[in-house]
C-alpha cells in the first residue's frame, strides 16, 4: 500500500514537472512576440513606415526611383508618435511634386495608407541627363535616368529640336518649373487633344512617339509615330495660330480609324506614312 502511494506521488511530481516546463515554455514564447511586437512598435514610432502600395496608381513603375521613391519612404520624415501625426503627413505628402491633393490618410497594420489625386505625366521630353517627365500643364514632375523612357510609363516619347542652349536649360530644369516656349506650348496642346480623347490609354504604347518638322522657317508639323512602323502626319498643332486644314476633331477622327485599323496596317508593312489631315478619311501619303 505504501508503495503503491510513492508511485502516485511520484507520478503526480513528474507531472507537476511537465506543466511547469510547458508552462515556462509558453511564457518564453510570449515574451519573445512581446519583445518583437514592442520593437516593431518602437520601429514605427521612429518614423520607418512606408506609403501602402495599394495607395499607389497601377502607372507607377516597379521599382519606384527619383522622388516616387522618396515619396514611397515619406512616412521616415515624421514621429508617427506625435499628435499630428497625420496633419505631418499629409504636409509632406503634399509637398511632393507626384502628389496634387490627399483626401485622408490612415495607418494600416503595415504602412500608411492614403487616397488622393496624383499629377500623372503627359510626355517624356529627352535631354542630355535623361528623361523630364512633364504634366499636361508644362511642368516638370521628375527626372528619370538612362537613354530608354520606361514603357511601364504609357506615355509618348519626344525629343526636342532646340540647339545646345535649349538642352542646357533642359539639363538645369528642376521638379516644379514649367517649360516654355512655343515648340513646348505646341507639343502640349496636341498632347491634350490626344490624352482628352484617352488615346493612350485605349491602346497603350501604339503612340509611342510624338516629332515635329520645321517647315517655311516658323511653321511647325507634328507627327505620331505607331508601333506599325507607320508615321501619322497630324500637321498643325492645335495651338498653331495660323489657319489650319481641318479640325483636330476631324483629325481624331481619322485617328480612330486608323487605330481601328492597326492590325491591318502592321501586317501590310507597305505603308510608311498616313495623313490625318486631309479630309473625313485617313490618306496614305508615301510607301513602297
Amino acid at each position: 500500500m505504501k508503495a503503491v502511494e510513492e508511485n502516485q506521488e511520484g507520478g503526480g511530481g513528474g507531472r507537476n514537472l511537465l506543466l511547469a516546463m510547458l508552462l515556462l515554455s509558453i511564457f518564453g514564447v510570449f515574451l519573445v512576440v512581446a519583445k518583437e511586437q514592442v520593437d516593431l512598435e518602437l520601429e514605427r514610432a521612429g518614423g520607418v513606415w512606408a506609403i501602402e502600395p495599394s495607395s499607389l496608381p497601377a502607372w507607377f513603375p516597379e521599382p519606384p526611383e527619383g522622388s516616387i521613391e522618396s515619396l514611397v519612404q515619406m512616412p521616415s520624415k515624421v514621429s508617427l508618435q506625435s499628435v499630428r501625426w497625420k496633419s505631418q503627413v499629409t504636409e509632406e505628402l503634399e509637398r511632393n511634386h507626384w502628389i496634387d491633393s490627399v483626401q485622408d490618410v490612415v495607418r494600416t497594420p503595415t504602412g500608411i495608407g492614403f487616397t488622393g489625386q496624383f499629377v500623372r505625366p503627359s510626355v517624356g521630353i529627352r535631354s542630355e541627363t535623361g528623361w523630364l517627365l512633364i504634366d499636361g500643364s508644362g511642368r516638370v514632375i521628375d527626372r528619370q535616368a538612362g537613354d530608354f523612357l520606361a514603357q511601364s510609363w504609357g506615355i509618348p516619347e519626344y525629343l526636342p529640336q532646340g540647339g545646345v542652349q535649349q538642352q542646357e536649360e533642359l539639363a538645369r530644369a528642376r521638379s516644379g518649373e514649367r517649360l516654355v516656349g512655343p515648340e513646348f506650348d505646341e507639343l502640349l496642346a496636341l498632347l491634350s487633344v490626344l490624352w482628352g480623347d484617352q488615346v493612350f490609354d485605349r491602346v497603350p504604347g501604339y503612340l509611342h512617339e510624338v516629332s515635329s518638322l520645321f517647315v517655311d522657317g516658323d511653321q511647325r508639323l507634328w507627327y505620331l509615330h505607331t508601333t506599325s512602323g507607320i508615321r501619322l502626319h497630324w500637321g498643325r498643332s492645335p495651338a498653331y495660330p495660323g489657319a489650319k486644314v481641318a479640325t483636330s476633331q476631324q483629325k481624331l477622327n481619322c485617328l480612330r480609324q486608323v487605330i481601328e485599323l492597326r492590325g491591318q496596317l502592321t501586317r501590310s508593312g507597305d505603308i510608311e506614312e498616313i495623313s490625318l489631315h486631309s479630309g473625313p478619311e485617313p490618306l496614305t501619303v508615301s510607301g513602297h
